[in-house]
């Protein structure tokens, strides 16, 4: 008889522990797909944090998939803020956020495509959580091709970013 009350409570630890362990996994998260030069599904751990500069002014960056094996992208607001809830512009002029996608494994990446223009929606900045989604169109080149850099490149997705280490 008093092997099933610990039976239970072993149960219930596992399931409390395994519960937790998923917690801790989810809380960095991203997906996207992307269209055009690279029809990809990308996914991984999530990241913002601020980032100095030699000299300059820093930036706050929001890193989506960086040991990613199918790609990043990056989200880079000049002047080192974080963002508030709200919908950022992304563009290549010094008042939008800029952004880039990076396709393929970091070590051995297989393309890359600027941010000409889009959106960053930021649902929720509190404490170590940043989370949103986003739509851009972007210009590039693939690795195998990279003498023509304007090849377009379209990417959706959404986050929940945790505070990097």
């Amino acid at each position: 008889m008093t092997a099933t009350p610990a039976l239970y409570t072993m149960g219930i630890c596992l399931l409390a522990g395994t519960m937790t362990v998923g917690a801790t996994r989810s809380a960095s998260w991203f997906e996207a797909r992307t269209t055009g030069a690279k029809a990809l599904t990308l996914s991984g751990a999530a990241q913002f944090g601020r980032v100095a500069g030699d000299g300059e002014a820093s930036a706050f960056v929001i890193t989506l998939g960086a040991e990613s094996p199918t790609g990043a992208v990056l989200f880079t607001r000049y002047g080192g803020e974080r963002p508030t809830p709200g919908v950022y512009r992304l563009g290549e002029d010094t008042a939008a956020v800029h952004a880039m996608v990076v396709t393929g494994a970091p070590a051995r990446p297989t393309g890359a495509f600027r941010a000409i223009t889009g959106r960053l929606t930021v649902t929720h900045s509190v404490g170590d959580v940043i989370a949103g989604h986003f739509e851009l169109d972007a210009v590039g080149y693939n690795a195998t091709e990279t003498t023509e850099e304007e090849r377009p490149l379209s990417a959706e997705g959404t986050f929940t970013a945790t505070a990097g280490r």
